[in-house]
């Protein structure tokens, strides 16, 4: 575990260029070259859609390359410092999870807090160089083949400081085959089987020639007039801040406002203020006081002695470390041009981009200004987290000299809180997320089959919100924001990670196929991870198949998902932990409808903005159900449970079991036999007459599957062993 020190920055980034190197040394070319590299699965972006992607294709031991355009891993909570997570005190599994535990590890070896954030100390938050470096601890063991399915070293090279040029396709332009990306000056030919987008602002969607949506217009194949001021969300420029006891040392302190500073000062005095009031609940009162500010983005601070939490106000005086990430949207409550948000120039034209972000930059520095010289407090940026002069060089063009000694310690890119969306095969809606997240409230569920991975969120609009800048096609107004807020947890299918009309492609991020306000709900840290993790799933079985990823079994994907620790479904059982060795088969039942449990939940989907309510529904025990996974199966289970399973393959045979009704158990051959001639109608040997030689026949062909060698075929069978079977069966011979 890692020990952080005054020269922590320099540390990790040099560990980072160890464990993650580029192996081009070993490379000789001309400048004017082209090396030629071969991969299974490319993932552009590595923020935590892209680096959960990599990994989880590694995993399954595809040939993975991963292109970066900064040099750190991590993306939103690294390269654009969002590190205090909003999971919603949920979806902590998946490789989130697993992220997670590598976090709590090293602040827990420190004796410090991570519930540092959100005025309460159940939350989750970090220092950016942190995250990095657990990262790259995570490629490391996959890379290494100690988290690889196999146990087997592979290949998971990662390519800072990288820019893609090109996207390569096939001669009749309908599959995408790689890319030409120019690395530090060189540029490569990389090959893909499947190309992964994974960038924070969609940047491969033009340049793979795939249909999207950017603001409310749509670009491709279903194009109509573009309206260049359609809007986008305002971005923010974070940056990580700390209190410096001693005062602030000469090179970071802001002397003189930036442009535009008394436009600036007005919305900063409705954010913050010296007499501003304390936190005590919702809604919040403006304009807070200072501690309340630092206690909603507060962060660990590996080097200050001692620990703190958002606990209380008292323990929020002691936070020491926190991120400017309110009160600095740009181009926040003036919009830009008489409307909210941003133009779509923003991302059609680089050049425009590049001004907006610097703009952007120069409204927190006017925020550091503020604290310094109005509020009177010894803060500024962090001088141990980033330190580049690139993060200058990047915006000399706009931002004045005098503030290159503080805009070095910024991050290397601003928070995009929306991207170019994909036009997939399905696009999700903000209607869709209400229905599915009201799941089990009235003691139903409405589970997506085709579930891949689940979020928690609300549909959260920074500008751009009136209805003239949402999609009409879906509906969707100003007053969808209220109506279609999602009140739980919600599923997100597989179908959103698929061009409509492209193969070899698929999305990862921000950038899934859903609308504006959808992607408000998905566009946060967490459920990217996992979202990433899904398409890194879907990558790698389709190179194993040889198929298009439109074309793998979905039930292979979710298995794959579930029995990395992932939750896809809504609903979970008191009696079915996630250790439970049929987790990842009642999972499936449950999204899939193959199996109704024996209670279902009162109160699952609590709302996902009250605390209050999480907690008192989980006291009281009303968000989880009973499976009865140990119980018996009755004959009349497995018949409603065999014709569920022949409908969602799309089979339109029916099973009618001789003892169909009955509430007896069902014998482990009996079962067999029943579920094999279901699958298998035309393959029972015609010679074979008695029950028994039938339950013989049964047994063998489904002896691949069976781990006990001296099963008792007079048994009874389990509810759970009846599920894991089906589950095993479908995934490996279909």
């Amino acid at each position: 575990m890692i020990k952080k020190n005054g020269i922590l920055s320099l540390i990790l980034r040099t560990l980072m260029f160890v464990i993650v190197s580029i192996s081009m040394a070993a490379c000789p070319w001309s400048a004017e070259a082209v090396e030629t590299r071969d991969y299974d699965v490319i993932v552009v972006g590595a923020g935590t859609g892209g680096v959960a992607a990599a990994i989880q294709a590694r995993r399954l031991g595809a040939r993975v390359a991963l292109f970066e355009d900064t040099n750190v891993l991590g993306g939103q909570m690294v390269a654009s410092a969002v590190s205090t997570m909003d999971d919603m005190y949920g979806t902590r599994w998946g490789l989130y999870g697993e992220f997670l535990d590598g976090i709590l590890e090293y602040y827990s070896s420190l004796g410090k807090s991570v519930g540092t954030c959100y005025w309460t100390p159940i939350t989750v938050a970090f220092e950016p160089d942190v995250a990095d470096y657990i990262l790259a601890e995570m490629i490391k063991d996959v890379r290494e083949g100690r988290t690889t399915v196999d146990g087997k070293p592979g290949i998971l090279d990662v390519y800072f400081k990288s820019k893609v040029q090109r996207v390569l396709r096939s001669s009749d332009g309908k599959t995408v085959t790689g890319i030409i990306v120019d690395v530090r000056g060189k540029k490569f030919q990389c090959n893909s089987k499947v190309l992964i987008d994974a960038t924070e602002y969609g940047d491969l969607l033009p340049l793979a020639g795939a249909s999207y949506r950017v603001g409310r217009n749509v670009v491709g194949s279903d194009s109509k007039d573009f309206d260049e001021d359609a809007r986008v969300q305002d971005i923010t420029w974070v940056a990580v801040i700390k209190h410096y006891p001693g005062g602030v040392p000469d090179d970071l302190k802001v002397n003189t406002p930036p442009p535009n500073y008394e436009q600036m000062r007005e919305s900063f005095k409705s954010y913050v203020a010296r007499d501003g009031f304390t936190f005590k609940g919702y809604p919040i009162k403006f304009p807070v006081d200072w501690p309340t500010h630092n206690a909603y983005r507060g962060l660990p601070d590996s080097l200050a002695p001692g620990d703190a939490d958002a606990s209380s106000p008292f323990t929020w005086l002691l936070l020491t470390k926190t991120e400017i990430n309110w009160a600095n949207d740009y181009p926040g409550k003036g919009g830009y041009e008489g409307k909210s948000g941003l133009p779509v120039t923003y991302f059609e034209d680089p050049n425009f981009r590049k001004e907006t972000e610097a703009k952007a930059m120069l409204v927190t520095i006017g925020f550091i200004y503020y604290l310094q010289n109005e509020l009177g407090c010894d803060w500024s940026v962090a001088s141990d987290i980033f330190e580049s002069d690139s993060t200058y060089e990047k915006v000399k063009d706009f931002v004045p000299f005098e503030y290159a000694s503080i805009a070095k310690h910024f991050p290397p890119r601003p928070y995009i809180r929306e991207s170019r969306r994909l036009v997939g095969i399905s696009t999700l809606t903000s209607h869709e997320l209400r229905v599915n997240s009201e799941s089990y409230i009235k003691n139903e569920g409405r589970e997506i089959p085709n579930s891949v991975a689940v979020g928690r969120y609300v549909l959260d609009l920074h500008g751009a919100d009136e209805t003239p800048q949402l999609e009409e096609e879906f509906g969707e107004t100003k007053e969808s924001i209220a109506k279609n807020k999602p009140v739980g947890p919600f599923q997100i299918p597989f179908e959103i990670f698929i061009p409509k009309d492209l193969d070899g492609f698929l999305a990862a991020e921000k950038n899934l196929s859903v609308t504006r306000l959808a992607s408000g709900a998905l566009r946060l840290q967490p459920i990217t991870m996992l979202t990433g993790q899904a398409a890194g799933a879907i990558a790698a079985v389709a190179v194993k198949e040889e198929v298009p990823p439109r074309e793998v079994n979905v039930l292979k994907v979710q298995r794959i998902l579930l029995e990395a620790g992932d939750r896809l479904s809504l609903c979970v059982f008191s009696d079915v932990p996630p250790n439970h060795p049929f987790w990842p088969a009642v999972q499936m039942a449950t999204v899939r409808g193959w199996m109704k449990p024996k209670s279902l939940p009162t109160f699952a989907a609590s709302r996902a903005d009250n605390y209050n309510d999480i907690l008192q529904a989980s006291r009281k025990g009303r968000t989880k159900g009973i499976f009865g996974v140990d119980e018996p199966l009755s004959w009349k289970s497995a018949n409603e449970m065999l014709n569920a399973v022949l409908s969602d393959l799309g089979n339109r045979n029916k099973v009618n079991l001789h003892h169909g009704m009955s509430d007896e158990p069902i014998s482990k051959g009996e079962f067999m036999l029943a579920f094999c001639q279901a699958l298998y109608p035309d393959k029972t040997p015609k010679p074979i007459t008695t029950e028994r030689e039938k339950i013989s026949w049964a047994c063998k062909r489904l002896s691949p599957f069976l781990t006990d060698e001296n099963l008792n075929f007079q048994g009874i069978i389990s509810r759970g062993e009846a599920l894991d079977l089906v589950l095993k069966v479908l995934t490996e011979h279909r």
